[in-house]
């Protein structure tokens, strides 16, 4: 994978040093990408999905199916649920990321992800000329298979994180 050019400032970076909004985060709808329904009226919920039904062989699974790509064409995002996570887990993931987050930038940076390598903490690899950069850092990391991670991209703090 190599990468076309390498985003070094980070969208946290853009925002403190009140920089102007780089084009490549500027989204345009040029077709690349499918097509994407505008009409949601603003209010509404984001959609729910019932992971226990997509794993099934009831009739539910048909139309919680479609419900998934209105989701996805029209918000780009949904919520999980019945997903088998227990909600503590889930909470102990969630504080770990916010206390990462909360870090300074030189404690995040020694956990970079390197220009050729998905894994880090980062933003977007630019693939090609003109690509639509999402407003984000990133930690990227494999946990599964084990003898796959590369814990040199795993932060050393905060200490509960390993």
């Amino acid at each position: 994978m190599t990468e076309v050019s390498s985003t070094t400032t980070t969208v946290q970076e853009l925002v403190e040093n009140g920089d102007e909004l780089p084009h490549s985060y500027i989204w345009r709808d040029n077709g690349d990408y499918g097509a994407i329904d505008f009409s949601v009226p603003l209010g509404t919920e984001i959609p729910v999905i019932d992971f226990s039904l997509l794993v099934s062989s009831s009739s539910a699974m048909d139309p919680e199916l479609l419900k998934l790509r209105s989701a996805l064409s029209s918000w780009g995002c949904f919520q999980a649920v019945k997903h088998g996570i227990e909600n503590s887990f889930l909470d102990q993931v969630r504080q770990l990321a916010r206390d990462f987050f909360h870090l300074p930038m030189a404690e995040k940076q020694k956990c970079a992800r390197p220009s050729d390598n998905l894994e880090g903490y980062g933003n977007d690899m630019v693939l090609f000329e003109n690509q639509p950069l999402d407003w984000v850092d990133r930690l990227y990391l494999l946990v599964h298979p084990q003898d796959q991670q590369k814990l040199k991209y795993w932060p050393q703090n905060p200490i509960s994180f390993r």
